[in-house]
């Protein structure tokens, strides 16, 4: 758990205001939490719970087993929104009325467009790993290294990818 602790920090939480995998109730405590604490000075312009130089970590949290999505929510998740230019005014609906929210539509969309950076690491690590045992020596292995790299170079956005590919298909 300690390795994807990332993915549970205070700017995360609001990503899972649009998934159908999280339950409509940590979904509804998700949005009470976040107008709850919404700032009452506007936006956030950037995290304020870092640490290091320049961008900075973010702080992580301490999980229980009786941690909740919704108890994690704090002032950074509000940058996030802002960032992604989410309309919060769906927070304030009941979850089942969401999908008929035009700012809900609209946000979601804006959600579904974010790049995941891990997505590209991962493929890198994978074809890079596919290829090491062929590599027989350290030149060789540079070379794989290098088809790596340039094949990332050359599809950077897979879900800009798969919607060609699935709109191609449709025609």
């Amino acid at each position: 758990m300690k390795q994807h602790l990332w993915y549970l920090t205070a700017e995360m939480i609001p990503l899972a205001l649009f998934s159908e995998q999280v339950p409509p109730l940590d979904r509804q405590a998700i949005a009470d939490a976040l107008l709850y604490i919404k700032p009452l000075l506007g936006e956030v312009d950037a995290p304020q719970n870092r640490f290091g130089a320049g961008w900075g970590k973010p702080k992580f949290p301490t999980i229980t087993a009786s941690t909740r999505l919704s108890d994690l929510v704090e002032v950074d998740s509000w940058f996030t929104i802002y960032r992604l230019e989410i309309d919060d005014s769906f927070l304030q609906l009941p979850v089942a009325e969401w999908g008929m929210s035009a700012a809900y539509i609209a946000s979601s969309e804006n959600v579904a467009s974010v790049s995941v950076i891990n997505d590209a690491a991962a493929r890198g690590v994978k074809l890079s790993s596919d290829f090491v045992d062929t590599a027989r020596s350290d030149g060789h292995f540079q070379n794989v290294l290098q088809v790596v790299e340039e094949d990332r170079k050359s599809a950077t956005n897979l879900r800009k990818l798969r919607k060609r590919s699935n709109t191609d298909a449709l025609e």
